[in-house]
């Protein structure tokens, strides 16, 4: 979109109100460690004095029992999400055990033997050991060190008054094309995004153990990539050879429905092998599918509807549509306590405001490998000035084609309510060093940021602590009203999971 034209549609929105009515409401999803005094993986339990991982809503586990993941309420207003967001890090460094601390990076600390990585564990009961599997099957596919990879997911939406100025529908349908629209135009400036939120140039060598990759040495624990903006996102971090064989383009809401439903309920060979039962007959695959489940669906964003009346993430959005966007290729960012700023959150929206504005045609064969291409240099080379990326079927310099995109922001900056807040979010985040390299080692680095940082969380006053000790201690009340399932009924629950897409058209 050149700049003109930009201008001209930012004035047209303004006429139309689009301004005015415009409100976004925002959310964070937060993954990281507890790790011991020494900064290795702790190895006990997710404590209950943070609730049940089931039933808390705002804390709960990923992949480890060590691997804390908390999830803020939505909110209109940035300092209140933020405050929101500061608040589960004072009460979760008050409630550790003697001796842990909080991993400040996206990518994990040294592991010593990734077999004692403990999976996270929830409840006796069908949900319970459905959430227990499908971690079994990631371990069983990808190994638990790539599974140790942590990151912010930021939660996007505008309220339906605001799609009113966009176009003069605000059904379902309009809705769902608005939001795949700026998927996919997400996905064509991702190499941006990259290099402004990517914070993982540098690996504990354990990372990489028995795999092959194309690092460089650091030094004798660390290895490095000089001019990568985010390993987490390259072939050794968070990705899966298998999904890429989906090549889903986000043209149509039922063509992404019919590509997840076939990549759970196909089984992919390499899966199948691996069987559903382990050799004492657990489960520990939910499917032999590409996914096991919809979570597991990589991408940098993806289409989501909140939960209601237990119905899967394939139902909700077939049957209510799109809701609102989960943003998931932004790592960790070390220079906020919490992982992300309100600067990266204001940041984040004049992003995502621009993909929604601006023309989103259908996505090409073509197209959808320029913009793998793409990724791949911002990922490896994000960082050398004169790396070229393809825009619009032309070789251009990433750095003029950052500048262009930081010109884009700011011509949508200043048409925001609280504009010169977004402008001083735009000047904060493209100024903040990307991925520094360790003074000592990665681990050592880790480990005097994680004692520094709990000292602060320690020493600090949550706005909303009272709301989120309530909540854990009503998630421990609900945990104890479960059922408690026998073996058997579990084992049902867990087979019969998947069986309902089966038969299901769309």
């Amino acid at each position: 979109m050149t700049n003109e034209s930009l201008i001209n549609r930012l004035n047209d929105l303004k006429n139309n109100g689009f301004f005015d009515r415009l409100v976004i409401k925002r959310g964070i999803e937060k993954e990281f460690f507890r790790v011991d005094k020494k900064g290795f993986i702790s190895k006990k339990s997710h404590p209950k004095s943070l609730g049940s991982a089931l039933k808390n809503k705002y804390i709960t586990t990923d992949f480890s029992e060590a691997q804390v993941e908390l999830v803020t309420p939505t909110f209109e207003d940035v300092d209140e999400l933020y405050d929101f967001l500061y608040s589960l890090h004072v009460f979760v460094a008050n409630n550790l055990e003697d001796g842990e601390m909080l991993w400040p990076f996206s990518m994990p600390p040294k592991i010593k033997d990734e077999s004692e990585i403990n999976i996270g564990y929830y409840h006796q009961s069908g949900d319970g050991l459905l959430k227990h599997v499908y971690r079994k099957g990631l371990k069983v596919r990808y190994g638990a060190t790539m599974q140790c990879v942590s990151g912010m997911h930021y939660n996007f939406s505008i309220n339906q008054n605001s799609f009113s100025a966009l176009f003069n529908s605000t059904d379902q349908k309009s809705i769902n094309d608005a939001y795949l629209g700026l998927i996919r135009n997400f996905k064509r400036i991702f190499w941006f995004v990259l290099s402004e939120f990517g914070q993982t140039n540098v690996v504990d060598k354990s990372f990489v153990k028995n795999r092959s990759h194309n690092l460089s040495e650091l030094n004798k624990n660390d290895l490095y990539l000089e001019n990568a903006t985010s390993l987490r996102m390259s072939e050794i971090g968070y990705q899966s050879e298998a999904q890429k064989s989906l090549d889903i383009k986000y043209n149509s809401l039922s063509g992404f429905l019919q590509k997840i439903k076939n990549a759970i309920t196909v089984p992919f060979v390499d899966y199948k092998k691996k069987g559903l039962l382990d050799s004492n007959g657990e489960y520990h695959q939910i499917s032999d599918g590409v996914i096991q489940i919809e979570n597991e669906y990589y991408d940098s964003i993806r289409p989501k509807r909140s939960a209601s009346n237990n119905l899967r993430p394939y139902d909700l959005l077939k049957d209510f549509g799109i809701e609102y966007l989960e943003i998931r290729g932004v790592d960790i960012s070390p220079s906020d306590i919490t992982g992300m700023s309100k600067h990266h959150i204001r940041f984040l929206d004049l992003i995502l405001i621009y993909c929604l504005i601006s023309p989103s045609p259908k996505m090409t064969p073509e197209e959808k490998s320029e913009i793998d291409a793409n990724e791949k240099v911002s990922i490896y080379e994000g960082k050398n000035k004169n790396s070229k990326i393809n825009i619009d079927g032309n070789k251009v310099s990433i750095k003029s084609a950052r500048k262009d995109m930081l010109e884009s922001l700011k011509n949508i900056a200043d048409f925001m309510n609280d504009s010169d807040l977004f402008h001083t979010a735009i000047k904060h985040v493209t100024k903040l060093p990307k991925g520094q390299l360790p003074k000592v080692s990665f681990h050592k680095d880790g480990v005097e940021k994680s004692k520094s940082n709990l000292l602060e969380l320690k020493s600090s006053e949550g706005k909303y602590i009272d709301s989120i000790k309530k909540e854990a201690e009503l998630s421990l009340e609900e945990l104890e009203k479960m059922h408690i399932d026998s073996e058997e009924e579990m084992n049902e629950f867990v087979k019969n999971y998947n069986l309902s897409l089966l038969g299901e058209k769309l």
